[in-house]
Formats: structure tokens, sequence, C-alpha cells
């Protein structure tokens, strides 16, 4: 396995070299060395509580607009970017990286969350205009670097339809963000079982344009659910969005007993969080990719 990884490291290396002329040492600098700090200062970090919900790092970014001037957003790092929790080759996740960057130059990724509506447009040799579009509920988001994929859920002629997107699929040609918010749960698969208007969206639906600089809204929505039997006993999931008025008192004080067990309110890696080194660098190397993003963006005007 050793030497397998050993020669996965190599070629992806001599590959990067390549392209880019970059020395096997640049790579590893670039890999494991840390940013300094003039790069990483006025960092205001309003960080929440551990979740898979992707977080909005308010830290300021200066990009130049197209009259030369400093224009300052906030700075998201989509959370396929983040390693996850493990033994981590530092190099091959900055070479996994380098790809989403290289992808986000051709298709504009936007800001989005769980919740959150979207619109989805791929290419298909078989549809008219050679083109499909899909627009849902976005009720899941997994997978980390190019294999990232997110969920999207709509009601279509009275049949719950859902399409699982691999976020960096060349054949996507167009994401749209038509409505930004989040909910307070990490997924909405319980949807599913959920009465079908809260995941009927029109297909001729409007964006609604996020005022800049705004918090992401929260929708604390309950929905109400058909009468069982459901996809999964949802009553022992510790959910926030569930009206489960349906079931009676004594069975949802029973179900309680499933939704956090003693043995995980003491295990320490439930706090884990990326290291501040390996954050840093992270943002910087998004603050980059902005801003070459944007030079692109001005010379094609």
């Amino acid at each position: 396995m050793a030497a397998y990884m050993t020669r996965v490291w190599r070629t992806g290396a001599s590959t990067l070299v390549r392209k880019n002329g970059l020395t096997p040492c640049l790579l590893q600098r670039l890999a494991s060395t840390d940013i300094p700090s003039d790069q990483s200062q006025d960092a205001a970090d309003t960080t929440e509580p551990h979740s898979s919900q992707p977080k909005r790092r308010m830290r300021k970014m200066r990009l130049s607009s197209k009259d030369g001037s400093e224009v300052s957003q906030d700075l998201f790092i989509s959370p396929e970017l983040m390693p996850p929790m493990g033994r981590r080759y530092r190099l091959l996740d900055y070479m996994s990286r380098l790809d989403c960057y290289r992808r986000r130059m051709v298709v504009n990724i936007p800001e989005f969350y769980v919740g959150s509506i979207i619109a989805v447009t791929v290419s298909d040799p078989y549809a008219k205009g050679k083109t499909s579009r899909f627009v849902g509920i976005c009720i899941k988001r997994q997978g980390y670097g190019i294999g990232a994929s997110f969920r999207l859920r709509n009601h279509v002629n009275g049949e719950g339809v859902e399409i699982c997107y691999m976020m960096y699929n060349p054949l996507i040609t167009k994401i749209e963000c038509l409505k930004l918010e989040k909910r307070p749960d990490d997924h909405l698969l319980y949807l599913r079982d959920a009465l079908p208007e809260y995941s009927t969206i029109d297909f001729n639906m409007n964006a609604i344009k996020h005022p800049p600089g705004k918090a992401v809204p929260v929708n604390d929505i309950k929905v109400k659910m058909k009468p069982k039997p459901w996809y999964m006993k949802w009553e022992r999931k510790e959910l926030q969005g569930i009206d489960f008025s349906i079931l009676p008192e004594e069975k949802l004080e029973h179900a309680k007993k499933w939704w956090k067990p003693e043995h995980t309110k003491m295990d320490i890696l439930q706090r884990w969080e990326l290291p501040d080194d390996y954050t840093r660098q992270i943002e910087w190397e998004v603050t980059q990719h902005e801003r070459e993003k944007g030079r692109a963006a001005d010379q094609g005007r």
C-alpha cells in the first residue's frame, strides 16, 4: 500500500510540475508551509459549533474592481475545500484543491447551503437545446475536494424527484442560487416523508438577490410529516425542522433516548476542528483564486 501511494504521489507531482513549472521541493513547501501572518491578518472569524454545514468566514478580502478601486467583501470558503478529519497527505490535498480552483475558473459555483434553492444546467445531447435545467431545494451536501456532491429535491407532476450532482462535473454548465438561506439541520432528507408543499419549487422561479454584507438568513420552519411509515425513524434523530405533533407524547419521550447517547457526550473527537495553520493556508489560496478570477473577468470585458 505504501509503494502504491508513493507511485500516486510521484505521478501527481510530475503532472503538476509539467503543467505549472513547479519543482517537487517547492510543491512540498506549498503543501506544508504555513502562510505568513501578514497575509492572513484582520481575520474576524465568527465560527459556529461543530457542524457539517459550511461556515461563512467573516474575513474581509480586498479585490480590485473594474475602475481600479479596492472593493472589500466577505471571504466564503466552500466546505469541500476543507479537509475532513483523519490522517491527511497535504500534497494530495493541495493538488485536489488546485483541480477545484481550475474548475471554478470555468464555472461559477456560488455560495449556498442546505436549504438554499438551486438551479443546475447540464449538457444533455438528447434534450431540446442540448441542455437540461433542474430546480430544487438542496437537501444534502457531502464529499471533499473534486469528489464533492450535492442533492436537489423537487416535486414534479406529483412525484418527488431527487438528483445528485457532482459539484465539479464537467457536464455542468451553470449553477445558480435562486434563494440563499440556511436550515438549522445538517440535512433535509426528512423532506421525503414531509408533505409535498415543503419541497415543491417552481421551475420558473425568479432569483432573489441576497444583499451583500448581510448575514445568511436561517429558515426555522417546521415541516409537517405524512402519516407513517417513514423512510427513517426521524423522531430518533435530533432534528429541529420537523413538527412531530402527529406522534403521541409518550413515543416522543421514548425516542429522545436515541438523540445523544452517553458515550457521544464524552467523545472529544466531536470537537475536532482543522488546525489554524491549515485554515490560514486555505484562506490564502481562496483569496488568491478570487483575485485571479477577478482579473480574468476584467480581461474578458
